[in-house]
């Protein structure tokens, strides 16, 4: 007599970290690396959740390619508080070369540090160098900034730098983005400046007064709001347009 029931299902499930060892398995190393530093490019909390699959994700996610791209927009400047995992991250960042954790370490030490100044202009400078775009405009503002207390630091070279990182800010569109960024973080750490460290454009760019091709708004004549309304008329004096960016930097910190 034949059994006439119906064979049973086996109910199978895979766990979170079986699938993770799958991926792990299956891919190589490199690929894994380049996702693992994608995810930490777009966000910290999505990084941590990934570590937490796989004791071999965990170990993926240590490389240091992975925290050069993390993104730390969402870290604050500064915490009351200091938390040793997010100290101990950070540093980790800068030793693997973040641009982001450059820009603010060099910022901080430039603006706040006697002794360091020259460093962290260093930092500054590298991260611009490397395409950060916050990090160009700030090393920018600091070559156009008269301090007696850093004479003699910059030069020609320094300044021809510093404007070609204006001119492709212009270009992309994205001065005015990156000055209010700058200008967030400078305002931030004058509040811990031990030291009256001068702040205040050097001499005008432009030589010539008046100036017959002076740089002008697309539209209205107030104030630029928007990088769409800068007239980059190649007609128009450059010079005009930077002073007039040093200016408005330095009246907003």
């Amino acid at each position: 007599m034949t059994d006439s029931r119906a064979p049973k299902r086996i109910k199978t499930t895979t766990t979170c970290e079986e699938s993770s060892k799958c991926v792990t398995y299956c891919l190589p190393n490199e690929i894994l690396v380049d996702i693992a530093s994608k995810v930490a490019s777009q966000s910290l909390a999505d990084l941590y959740h990934l570590k937490l699959t796989s004791k071999e994700m965990m170990n993926i996610t240590d490389d240091d390619y992975v925290y050069k791209h993390s993104y730390l927009d969402r870290v604050p400047f500064f915490r009351m508080r200091e938390i040793p995992q997010e100290d101990s991250f950070l540093r980790r960042c800068r030793s693997s070369g973040n641009l982001e954790s450059l820009y603010r370490q060099g910022t901080k030490e430039y603006f706040l540090d006697n002794e360091l100044y020259l460093k962290g202009l260093g930092l500054v400078r590298l991260a611009a160098q490397k395409g950060h775009k916050r990090s160009m405009y700030a090393f920018a503002m600091i070559v156009l900034m008269r301090s007696d207390a850093r004479k003699g630091s910059l030069g020609p070279k320094e300044l021809e730098e510093a404007l070609g990182y204006l001119r492709l800010l212009r270009n992309q569109k994205c001065v005015l983005k990156c000055r209010n960024e700058v200008v967030e973080f400078v305002r931030f750490l004058k509040w811990f400046m031990s030291f009256g460290l001068e702040m205040a454009p050097r001499e005008h760019l432009c030589r010539n007064v008046p100036c017959t091709n002076t740089w002008r708004l697309r539209t209205g004549s107030w104030c630029l709001l928007t990088d769409d309304d800068d007239e980059n008329d190649p007609n128009m004096c450059e010079s005009c347009r930077w002073d007039l960016e040093v200016k408005e930097f330095f009246a907003t910190i």
